[in-house]
């Protein structure tokens, strides 16, 4: 009997590790839920017949959780959901970011909004102090974590407070920072706005508000965002 016991306890123990597993590899590389599956994004868009999708709901982002990067009149806007524990959303910001601020933001074209999406307790406390440094750090702060991923995989929280250390906040700031309930709502309530008013299903997303639509789209080459994005801006 007790042999019988310990097979099964070896067998419970095997499943949870490989669950455990599994969950993180989702997490760190993005999903999206289809017919109730979780699938990697980039197979969701290998699948997706357009390019993007107009919606008619309104995100709902506080003023406490607005960054703008760009010029706040630009004519159209772009949020960008992401995760920070998601290599889709690091390689996006890595690598189609900077040339979306070179073509559109830098020329008064378009402003970002960067929106957190937390898929975990590790992205929303890394998206916690983010919102907590002084605004004009917040997007540097964001690549700087995004390029060094040790926090990512640490088991102490040290690893992460030195980043916001880094960008200007003390340690009695991180302590508030964590311990800040209404921060915490806050972005969950537009998570919760994100999937339930716009149909966000995955990070990255991203919303294009425009001056005769808005539009959800998912993961993209840059090549198709830019075409996009001057058709519109000659609409």
């Amino acid at each position: 009997m007790n042999i019988i016991i310990k097979r099964i306890s070896k067998f419970f123990a095997f499943f949870l590790i490989y669950a455990t597993i599994a969950y993180s590899y989702l997490v760190a590389k993005g999903f999206v839920v289809e017919e109730g599956t979780p699938i990697l994004s980039n197979a969701a868009q290998a699948k997706s017949a357009s390019f993007s999708k107009e919606v008619t709901g309104n995100l709902v982002v506080g003023d406490s959780i607005t960054r703008v990067l760009g010029n706040k009149n630009a004519p159209i806007t772009m949020y960008v959901l992401s995760s920070m524990t998601c290599s889709h959303c690091k390689d996006y910001h890595k690598f189609i970011l900077p040339k979306v601020e070179r073509d559109f933001v830098l020329k008064d074209k378009l402003k970002i909004i960067f929106v957190h999406l937390p898929l975990d307790v590790v992205s929303m406390r890394a998206a916690k102090l983010g919102y907590c440094l002084p605004q004009d750090k917040f997007y540097d702060y964001i690549s700087e974590l995004y390029g060094a991923r040790d926090w990512l995989f640490s088991n102490s929280d040290e690893t992460l407070n030195k980043y916001a250390k880094q960008f200007g906040l003390s340690d009695a700031e991180i302590e508030m920072c964590n311990n800040n309930k209404k921060l915490t709502s806050d972005i969950l309530m537009t998570r919760d706005s994100a999937i339930k008013d716009i149909g966000v299903t995955g990070t990255p997303s991203f919303i294009i508000v425009s001056k005769n639509k808005k539009e959800l789209i998912g993961p993209h080459k840059y090549t198709e965002l830019k075409e996009h994005l001057e058709k519109l801006l000659g609409e």
